[in-house]
């Protein structure tokens, strides 16, 4: 060989001399100078709600002229149109009045009813829909509703293609028929909520409860993480026909899109003023200040530290398929179609080019290849770790509670029907335990929801301690706890209900210059003959949980 005796230096010199000159080589043939064409390609991006900082990616795009060196003109169509009617983005791009629309999970019903629709990228990992109500309508639960007048996006005929997955996910998991609600379709107007009109509304808790406290009100959320629907928010889909005659042009929309969304999340000040001085919002509530607060709340619920932004994750998807399907809001439906692949050669002048690049290469492949596999096995190797933990983290979010590391309600009660069936088979005794923080609405009003928050983090953090290894905590929703005590007496799971009350009563909650106190109250239940399933157990347990409450609280019922 030529380079025999060369040292490692030199060689490594030389190699870099030659990307260089191929890098230049590539700026001078690639793609974009070939297909420089002055006329920019129009394409539509259908919204799904007003303008505000929820889309910030698409506006951050437009506004740094991402859009216009990917060659491409975008429209973006806010959510409402002139006669404030509220769009429907599927039905917009599926009918081809949009080429592309912004979505949450529910695109997945649309698929499986047939619609060909393209998921293109993830942007919101958790959706932050929210049921709100406000505090003066007394209730927390969805199985509090009854028949009180309600506004939800459910099937009907004003709005019956307009979907909300998490609405329908949280209503079938709480046990309710959603043709036996009083229910209207939705105005989204807060107005409605404040006047009486409806006691429960759908928003987003990145949005409409940080309007009411502005309003004066006391907002109540209901999350449907608290059921078990833990979906994904906003993503970015199109049309299976404009994929298939156009894939360069969507991927040019796709990399620009997702370019703006990460410009956006580091610089939010330059897109807000964007928002404010250019774009037509609902009205002066949403002004520079809320949607400072609304890009703080987003970034949580698009954990960019955690998952790239736009990442599709089969697995995460098989699994809100199957959960779908477990609540009966589809049938069985395969993926395939459904999410976005990029294609590495679209066009023709694209097989050319990879046959130029495959000539030019041929001299560096000799020289380079030894040094550059070695890098590129241990990046590998990175990555893969890197996508194992990423797995292992989507896996917790969807079984765990967020706030307090405990189980999740759905996971909970699939855990309690097995616990009982195997008490069952072996014949052994089993006790489930539901806990209340007690008058935990003062906390948060007196204090305020974060204070709030670490109280119900030290109460899981004890209670691990003072259960055993083999019973099963959860957070049951709100700052309602459960437990199952498996092969346990009532007797013995009085004792274990004891020591928590006393250890929760002598615990200080420091919250930085503040003391608080907080009780529990308890009700137990054994598992017996009468109990139908686990469900009916864990209602006795609930029973007695508001006895111990309406007996003077900071205590047990049985």
């Amino acid at each position: 060989m030529i380079f025999t005796g060369c040292s490692g230096s030199s060689f490594r010199k030389y190699v870099q001399r030659i990307a260089i000159v191929f890098a230049l080589l590539f700026v001078g043939f690639s793609p974009v100078a070939l297909a420089n064409s002055p006329t920019p390609y129009k394409v539509i991006l259908q919204l799904p709600w007003h303008h505000q900082f929820q889309f910030a990616g698409y506006y951050a795009a437009q506004q740094q002229g991402f859009y216009q060196e990917a060659g491409l003109d975008v429209e973006i169509r806010s959510g409402f149109f002139n006669n404030n009617q509220l769009a429907n983005s599927a039905e917009e791009v599926v009918f081809q009045r949009a080429h592309f629309g912004v979505a949450r999970s529910e695109l997945l019903i649309h698929h499986a009813r047939g619609l060909p629709v393209v998921v293109l990228a993830n942007i919101v990992q958790r959706s932050p829909t929210v049921f709100i109500t406000l505090e003066e309508y007394g209730f927390e639960r969805l199985e509090d509703i009854g028949d009180r007048p309600i506004s939800l996006t459910l099937p009907d005929a004003t709005y019956g293609n307009l979907l909300s997955a998490e609405t329908l996910g949280a209503l079938k998991a709480a046990g309710l028929n959603i043709n036996s609600l009083n229910n209207h379709s939705p105005t989204w107007k807060l107005e409605d909520l404040i006047e009486g009109n409806t006691q429960l509304m759908p928003g987003w808790a990145t949005d409409e409860p940080y309007m009411l406290e502005r309003m004066g009100h006391r907002p109540v959320t209901i999350s449907p993480l608290d059921y078990g629907i833990d979906l994904y928010g906003d993503l970015l889909f199109t049309h299976q026909q404009l994929l298939i005659e156009n894939p360069s042009k969507v991927e040019a929309f796709r990399a620009a899109s997702l370019r703006g969304w990460r410009y956006a999340l580091d610089n939010p000040d330059s897109v807000i003023e964007y928002i404010v001085e250019n774009l037509q919002t609902p009205g002066p509530l949403y002004d520079a200040d809320f949607f400072i607060y609304e890009a703080q709340q987003l970034r949580q619920f698009m954990q960019p530290e955690l998952i790239e932004i736009g990442y599709i994750n089969p697995d995460r998807w098989q699994a809100i398929a199957d959960l779908m399907e477990e609540l009966e809001m589809i049938q069985q439906v395969s993926l395939d179609g459904f999410l976005y692949q990029p294609s590495t050669s679209s066009d023709e002048w694209q097989k050319l080019w990879n046959w130029l690049v495959i000539a030019l290469l041929m001299l560096l492949t000799t020289f380079a290849l030894i040094g550059w596999l070695h890098r590129s096995n241990r990046k590998l190797v990175l990555e893969i770790r890197k996508k194992e933990h990423t797995e292992k983290e989507l896996i917790e979010l969807a079984t765990l509670d967020p706030l307090t590391g405990l189980m999740n309600r759905l996971s909970f009660n699939e855990i309690l029907q097995q616990s009982v069936k195997q008490a069952r088979q072996l014949q052994q005794p089993l006790c489930v335990m539901m806990l209340d923080a007690d008058n935990f609405k003062q906390i948060n009003d007196t204090y305020g929801h974060l204070a709030g928050d670490v109280v119900l983090k030290n109460i899981a953090t004890l209670v691990r301690t003072l259960i055993r290894t083999d019973d099963i905590a959860c957070r049951f929703g709100g700052e309602e706890f459960a437990f199952i005590l498996t092969n346990t007496r009532l007797n013995t799971a009085h004792l274990i209900a004891q020591r928590i009350v006393n250890e929760i009563a002598d615990t200080i909650n420091q919250v930085n210059d503040i003391e608080i106190l907080c009780t529990v109250s308890i009700g137990l239940a054994e598992l017996n003959s009468s109990d139908k399933d686990g469900i009916s157990l864990l209602n006795r347990a609930d029973t007695y949980l508001y006895k111990a409450k309406d007996l003077g609280r900071n205590q047990i019922a049985t």
